[in-house]
């Protein structure tokens, strides 16, 4: 945990010691009262925030000094083939981490639908996404949607991208990365670790999408989204 987050305006309340950012105060950071800590607001500037005591089961905090303004989320929107609920969690801190700008989580063929009925979509999700954000020292969280079908997801990008696929051409040596300047989205689709049916290759097809590939070693969900990210944040394509 790199920085403390709230939501706008939690930290004028009481902060519970069983909450594990608390935890963190006094037992990682071991503060005292006057201690200053890097703080923010999801969503909003970096700074630091008071430590003021610790009474009646609480921690208060306050004279904030938001300073800092936040990096800004890269680019780069990813459609996802929505993977078991605890591969999801580990997804939605480690892009969360690497600025991603949206992810949009879609029912897939040889998927399991009931993965986008787990609780974690019901809320359990902004947790990973804080988690993400206190690891890169930031307050910004891209946005989450869940698709029912790959159609509704590649109806919801507003313009072509990259698929990944076996036999792509390495996606290093692929023109498409160039094709999306400025400040337009970079979309890239990872398909659940059975991979995409030929009835959704199609439809990548159809929509201009051009296929690229990860190496020749077959990868984890998790693994092949975190190192498409990667691929965009160290060539400077995000």
């Amino acid at each position: 945990m790199n920085i403390v987050l709230f939501d706008p305006g939690e930290w004028t309340r009481p902060l519970d010691l069983d909450d594990p950012r608390a935890q963190h105060l006094l037992e990682i950071l071991k503060l005292a009262p006057g201690d200053r800590f890097a703080a923010g607001e999801l969503g909003a500037r970096v700074g630091t925030l008071e430590f003021l005591a610790k009474d009646n089961g609480f921690l208060r905090l306050g004279n904030p000094e938001w300073d800092q303004v936040p990096p800004p989320l890269s680019r780069v929107c990813l459609i996802i083939g929505t993977p078991r609920p605890p591969t999801a969690r580990r997804l939605l801190k480690d892009l969360t981490t690497l600025g991603a700008r949206e992810l949009h989580f879609a029912a897939t063929a040889l998927g399991d639908r009931s993965y986008l009925q787990s609780t974690l979509w019901k809320g359990e999700f902004h947790k990973s996404l804080g988690e993400g954000a206190a690891q890169a020292r930031t307050t910004l969280v891209p946005s989450v949607t869940r698709h029912h079908s790959l159609g509704l997801a590649l109806a919801a990008a507003p313009g072509p991208g990259v698929w990944f696929d076996e036999g792509g051409a390495p996606w290093t040596e692929h023109p498409v990365h160039n094709s999306a300047g400025g400040g337009n989205p970079l979309w890239l689709a990872l398909g659940p670790e059975r991979g995409w049916s030929d009835a959704e290759r199609a439809l990548f097809q159809r929509h201009g999408w051009q296929k690229a590939g990860l190496g020749p070693r077959v990868l984890r969900t998790e693994t092949a989204c975190s190192l498409a990210m990667g691929i965009a944040v160290l060539k400077g394509w995000s």
